[in-house]
Protein backbone atom coordinates (compact mmCIF):
# COMPACT_ATOMS: atom_id res chain seq x y z
CA UNK A 1 0.00 0.00 0.00
CA UNK A 2 1.32 3.47 -0.85
CA UNK A 3 1.40 6.58 1.32
CA UNK A 4 -1.34 8.26 -0.75
CA UNK A 5 -4.05 5.66 -0.26
CA UNK A 6 -6.64 5.43 2.45
CA UNK A 7 -5.70 2.99 5.18
CA UNK A 8 -7.83 0.15 6.36
CA UNK A 9 -9.80 2.35 8.81
CA UNK A 10 -10.97 4.67 5.98
CA UNK A 11 -8.75 7.39 7.43
CA UNK A 12 -6.29 9.31 5.22
CA UNK A 13 -2.67 8.52 5.70
CA UNK A 14 -0.95 10.74 8.32
CA UNK A 15 1.39 12.19 5.69
CA UNK A 16 -1.62 13.28 3.60
CA UNK A 17 -3.15 14.90 6.69
CA UNK A 18 0.14 16.71 7.38
CA UNK A 19 0.35 17.90 3.77
CA UNK A 20 -3.20 19.24 3.90
CA UNK A 21 -2.46 20.99 7.20
CA UNK A 22 0.62 22.67 5.68
CA UNK A 23 -1.39 23.68 2.59
CA UNK A 24 -4.14 25.15 4.79
CA UNK A 25 -1.56 27.06 6.83
CA UNK A 26 0.04 28.33 3.63
CA UNK A 27 -3.33 29.44 2.31
CA UNK A 28 -4.06 31.35 5.54
CA UNK A 29 -0.62 32.94 5.40
CA UNK A 30 -1.12 34.02 1.77
CA UNK A 31 -4.53 35.54 2.62
CA UNK A 32 -2.92 37.47 5.50
CA UNK A 33 -0.14 38.71 3.21
CA UNK A 34 -2.70 39.84 0.62
CA UNK A 35 -4.69 41.75 3.29
CA UNK A 36 -1.51 43.43 4.55
CA UNK A 37 -0.51 44.30 1.00
CA UNK A 38 -3.91 45.90 0.35
CA UNK A 39 -3.61 47.96 3.54
CA UNK A 40 -0.07 48.99 2.62
CA UNK A 41 -1.17 49.99 -0.88
CA UNK A 42 -3.96 52.15 0.55
CA UNK A 43 -1.53 53.83 2.96
CA UNK A 44 0.90 54.49 0.11
CA UNK A 45 -1.89 56.09 -1.93
CA UNK A 46 -2.75 58.37 1.02
CA UNK A 47 0.90 59.39 1.41
CA UNK A 48 1.08 60.14 -2.31
CA UNK A 49 -2.01 62.35 -2.09
CA UNK A 50 -0.67 64.20 0.96
CA UNK A 51 2.72 64.64 -0.70
CA UNK A 52 1.08 66.04 -3.83
CA UNK A 53 -0.80 68.57 -1.69
CA UNK A 54 2.43 69.59 0.08
CA UNK A 55 4.24 70.02 -3.22
CA UNK A 56 1.42 72.26 -4.43
CA UNK A 57 1.68 74.32 -1.24
CA UNK A 58 5.45 74.68 -1.65
CA UNK A 59 5.00 75.74 -5.27
CA UNK A 60 2.57 78.42 -4.09
CA UNK A 61 5.08 79.63 -1.50
CA UNK A 62 7.78 79.63 -4.15
CA UNK A 63 5.65 81.92 -6.32
CA UNK A 64 4.98 84.19 -3.35
CA UNK A 65 8.67 84.46 -2.55
CA UNK A 66 9.41 85.33 -6.17
CA UNK A 67 6.83 88.13 -5.93
CA UNK A 68 8.40 89.39 -2.71
CA UNK A 69 11.84 89.21 -4.33
CA UNK A 70 10.54 91.32 -7.21
CA UNK A 71 9.12 93.86 -4.76
CA UNK A 72 12.47 93.95 -2.98
CA UNK A 73 14.28 94.62 -6.25
CA UNK A 74 11.86 97.46 -6.98
CA UNK A 75 11.97 98.84 -3.43
CA UNK A 76 15.73 99.36 -3.46
CA UNK A 77 15.82 101.92 -6.31
CA UNK A 78 12.51 103.47 -5.17
CA UNK A 79 14.01 103.90 -1.70
CA UNK A 80 17.04 105.61 -3.20
CA UNK A 81 14.82 107.95 -5.24
CA UNK A 82 12.68 108.77 -2.19
CA UNK A 83 15.85 109.37 -0.15
CA UNK A 84 17.21 111.68 -2.82
CA UNK A 85 13.88 113.54 -2.89
CA UNK A 86 13.90 113.90 0.90
CA UNK A 87 17.47 115.16 0.81
CA UNK A 88 16.55 117.71 -1.87
CA UNK A 89 13.51 118.89 0.12
CA UNK A 90 15.66 119.20 3.24
CA UNK A 91 18.30 121.10 1.29
CA UNK A 92 15.65 123.41 -0.17
CA UNK A 93 14.15 123.98 3.28
CA UNK A 94 17.60 124.71 4.70
CA UNK A 95 18.40 127.21 1.96
CA UNK A 96 14.97 128.78 2.27
CA UNK A 97 15.43 129.13 6.03
CA UNK A 98 18.91 130.59 5.74
CA UNK A 99 18.45 132.73 2.67
CA UNK A 100 14.71 133.37 2.90
CA UNK A 101 14.97 135.76 5.82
Amino acid sequence: MSNTTINADDEPHPEIVAIHARLDAGEERMARIERNLAANTAATARVETNTTDLIGLFETFKGGFKALEGLGKIAKPVGAIVGLGAALVSLWAAFKGVFGK
